[in-house]
């Protein structure tokens, strides 16, 4: 099984992280798709539907060169429309959710020596899905704000050369120190801002270990990312440029074929991104289990608690 509690270098916040895919994964990986996949699901299916009436009014204004003709468009599937926006909203928010909660679950379920599977999996992300919406909120109004000032002052610092750097050093580090916060907040009984202060110690703690596998896993996913956007991109680009011709005997025809492409990016894009998201939430439950380890020295504890039960 693998060893949550355990102190790492940078080297083996990385490592693990796969180690825990390769022991883990194909569990993981099972059990998200069920609880998170039926919402992935009809969250392509109404972004189908909202970007076939927006590309359709966007198109039919380049065709006919009328720029009321994407109002008029919109207009006509207003209800539509509306009603796909809203349902697109609820969605994302509720996969997002989900999205964040369940490496903490898988990974508590670890440490509690419980078996990760459905029922386990669900009845703790129902228990935090409350801890996590507030905590959410309340970012809204503290951490993002503080997210702006930091990009801000960096910006500025731009001019003078040095933000370039500082802007690599502090995108990674402000989302470290705001999931090991979330971490703390749901695996404890901390408050909110008890949360923001030791996710800001466990980061000072470790800091270039902690910001640098973050920032590997956030450049690995992005990678990844753009490969699986890019091929059908090239594969419709190519399709196009085989045959010019035929775009412009059968215009209508074209714009279907755009409209369907740029959807199917869209499409893989979010699904994707859902997905390979777990590759970064886990690497930072990784950073935070062994942080405390060598703080708390839990492992220890924790075997000297289990000599003490075995000889009793």
């Amino acid at each position: 099984m693998f060893q949550l509690y355990k102190k790492r270098d940078f080297s083996a916040l990385v490592g693990d992280t796969f180690n825990l895919f390769k022991l883990e994964g194909k569990n993981y990986f099972k059990n998200y798709f069920i609880i998170n996949g039926g919402l992935l699901l009809l969250l392509v299916v109404i972004l189908y539907f909202f970007m076939k009436i927006f590309l359709d009014g966007a198109f039919t204004a380049a065709r006919t060169n009328n720029d009321k003709a994407f109002l008029n468009t919109i207009l006509s599937d207003l209800p539509l429309f509306v009603g796909f926006g809203i349902g697109m909203i609820l969605l994302i928010i509720l996969a997002s959710l989900i999205n964040y909660i369940y490496p903490v679950a898988y990974l508590k379920l670890i440490e509690e020596n419980q078996e990760r599977n459905n029922q386990n999996l669900i009845q703790y992300i129902k228990s935090k899905i409350g801890k996590t919406i507030l905590f959410y909120i309340i970012s809204i109004f503290v951490a993002i704000p503080i997210l702006f000032i930091l990009m801000a002052l960096t910006f500025l610092l731009i001019f003078v050369i040095i933000g370039i750097p500082l802007l690599f050093i502090l995108i990674p580090a402000y989302t470290s120190w705001i999931s090991l916060s979330y971490y703390h907040y749901v695996s404890t009984d901390a408050g909110y801002f008890e949360a923001l202060i030791k996710g800001y110690e466990l980061l000072r703690s470790k800091f270039w270990p902690v910001i640098g596998s973050n920032f590997v896993m956030q450049t690995i996913v992005q990678i990844t990312l753009g490969i699986l956007i890019m091929v059908p991109y090239f594969i419709g680009i190519a399709s196009i440029m085989v045959n010019p011709e035929g775009i412009q005997q059968d215009p209508e025809k074209a714009f279907s074929f755009v409209t369907i492409l740029l959807t199917v990016i869209m499409i893989i894009s979010i699904l994707f991104n859902y997905t390979l998201q777990n590759i970064i939430l886990i690497n930072q439950g990784v950073i935070y289990y062994s942080i405390r380890e060598e703080q708390e020295n839990i492992s220890v504890i924790n075997s000297i608690d289990s000599i003490g039960t075995n000889e009793e």
